[in-house]
């Protein structure tokens, strides 16, 4: 008589792949990885052990390996177990039926165990059913012949013919596809709106580098670090208006004032003085700078005016040595860094010229909708139609979430299969966006998900949870470029470019940006189970922020007044401090 069949999950490993993240709770299409191999593994086994933190078991040390895992998962199954699922917590597309395959190939066969095989024809060690007495025989043989602390998966596969009777293959296709880095969440359904930025990360390339004269990189990221060709100041300069004094005081007035720009050579002796203007070179043999009122110019008599330092002038210095400010190599910003028009200033400041740069990013925005017209459209609409009340305003967004200036004016696209492909099909160069709002659903006049795919584009991001806005998409084009895809619904839409704009925009660059986070009061009546919510939020005047619960998504009228948008994460708790983004 049979027994039954018992499962392990393992959901172990420091996802260091994924920056740390707890790989098992990692949700594909809304829904935490492991939940989905629990759910298909319950459906055939009886007892589920799961193995990794927080879970029924712990292998021994923690982070000590698949092997090891495996060896606590199966000291928890119950006697009654004859077969043994052992399963990765990672593979999204597991089902029952791929399992239940796996169960009756290995008693039928009598083998070992039965291994699931790929499409391109890898096997899959950790997507495998086992002979209870045959798992717990290669174990035994580990654990003598040095232990199952950090042993590869593949030494339970290795032919042993005193514990073994081979193993058979099951092909699995699609249901061995895992999630070890972000990348691998490409396409795969909607993404959580934490895991955006990452998803982007790995799915995209960055723009080349390339070197720009300085004034036209303003708003692009820096591709290196941003270092100073020239101290600051290059030379020792007065720093305000007053006397260059030499030696001891008090001292004789003499030589002729110095200006800013005047580079002659001057020197002043021992205890004399001379007028200096700010930003003036001092004169050579000049160790002190006083400013006009700490000092007291006598009226000249039978000789030179004297200038005497008044009380308050003790330990004051108004020189300004060479390089006091930063000194010639001196990093003046990151990589990573946006060149903004402060940086500019100083990198101009610092004798530089040209600067090597990803980026500016630059949008194309494509509005659809055969029932948008031009916002400048004169009353009355005719019926069934609407002015376009997003399209216009967009560039002020992507601007404010990095973009550069804009390519072209608002363009439009009407709702056929042939302009959607032209569309996608048009050259772009590296850096180039084309921000397209409309069409990212499903219904009747969305074309953009087919013309994508007939254009063999790659979906990088196919949708986020989050509301509004969870309908976008982020593709790499064809014919270069990258497209952003909007959700029509105007709050929706400015949601998505302030939010997945500003990450694609982080993606393309490699820009490093240090997150705004404020507390926002009754958090946890604001959160969502199941999705994050952005909300438009405004400075309450006492250095907090108040947040809309409620707002209408056909138009932009909740965001008047609120200069930031609030990321409400999921299942967000009372105590969290919250990331407020600028949207225009």
């Amino acid at each position: 008589m049979r027994g039954t069949v018992g499962a392990i999950i393992l959901t172990g490993g420091r996802g260091s792949r994924l920056g740390g993240v707890d790989k098992a709770r990692l949700p594909v299409a809304g829904r935490p990885m492991v939940e989905t191999v629990l759910g298909a593994a319950r459906a055939v086994a009886g007892p589920a052990i799961t193995v990794g933190p927080g879970g029924d078991a712990r292998e021994d040390p923690p982070h000590s390996g698949p092997v090891a895992g495996i060896a606590a998962g199966l000291a928890c199954l119950p006697d009654g177990v004859d077969v043994v699922v052992v399963v990765a917590c990672d593979l999204p597309e597991l089902d029952a039926g791929t399992l239940r395959a796996l169960v009756d190939a290995v008693r039928t066969s009598g083998a070992a165990a039965a291994l699931g095989v790929d499409a391109a024809g890898h096997e899959q060690y950790l997507l495998a059913a086992w002979d209870r007495r045959a798992l717990a025989a290669r174990l035994a043989r580990l654990e003598a012949t040095g232990g199952t602390a950090g042993r590869a998966v593949r030494a339970l596969y290795d032919d042993d013919d005193t514990v073994a009777t081979g193993f058979v293959h099951v092909p699995v296709g699609a249901q061995a596809l895992d999630v070890d880095t972000w990348a691998d969440l490409a396409g795969r359904g909607p993404v959580a709106l934490a895991h955006v930025g990452p998803v982007l990360a790995a799915g995209l390339d960055a723009v080349p580098a390339a070197r720009l004269a300085l004034l036209d990189a303003v708003g692009a990221v820096l591709a290196a670090p941003l270092v100073a060709a020239d101290p600051m100041p290059r030379g020792r300069v007065s720093a305000m208006d007053g006397y260059a004094l030499a030696g001891p005081g008090a001292w004789r007035l003499t030589g002729a004032a110095r200006r800013a720009g005047d580079g002659s050579a001057a020197t002043l002796e021992p205890g004399c003085a001379a007028p200096i203007a700010t930003g003036a070179l001092a004169p050579a043999g000049t160790d002190r700078v006083l400013r006009h009122e700490l000092v007291e110019v006598s009226p000249p008599g039978a000789g030179p005016a004297l200038v005497t330092a008044l009380g308050a002038a003790d330990g004051i210095n108004d020189l300004r040595p060479v390089g006091e400010d930063w000194p010639v190599g001196h990093a003046l910003a990151p990589e990573g860094a946006t060149l903004d028009a402060a940086l500019a200033s100083a990198a101009l400041s610092s004798g530089l010229t040209g600067v090597v740069v990803r980026g500016p990013v630059r949008a194309t925005v494509v509005t659809t909708g055969d029932e948008v017209l031009p916002a400048t459209t004169p009353p009355p609409l005719p019926d069934g139609r609407i002015r376009d009340t997003v399209g216009p305003l967009l560039g002020a967004v992507l601007a404010r979430a990095g973009f550069g200036p804009a390519t072209a004016a608002v363009e439009h696209c009407p709702d056929t299969e042939a302009e959607f492909e032209a569309l996608l099909q048009r050259p772009r160069a590296a850096g180039e966006v084309l921000v397209l709002v409309g069409a990212t659903g499903r219904g009747v006049a969305d074309h953009l998900r087919p013309a994508l795919e007939r254009a063999g584009a790659r979906i990088v991001l196919d949708g986020v949870r989050v509301r509004p806005g969870g309908s976008q998409i982020v593709a790499a084009l064809p014919g270069g470029g990258v497209l952003l895809g909007l959700p029509g619904n105007p709050l929706a839409a400015v949601c998505a470019a302030a939010s997945t704009g500003r990450a694609l925009v982080d993606a393309l660059t490699d820009r490093r940006r240090t997150p705004v986070l404020a507390p926002v009061p009754a958090l946890a009546g604001l959160a969502a189970p199941t999705r994050s919510r952005i909300l438009p939020a405004r400075p309450d005047g006492s250095g907090g922020w108040s947040v809309d619960e409620r707002v209408r998504t056909a138009h932009l009228a909740d965001l008047a007044g609120a200069p930031s948008l609030a990321l409400i994460p999921e299942a967000a708790a009372g105590s969290e401090l919250v990331e407020l983004i600028d949207w225009i």
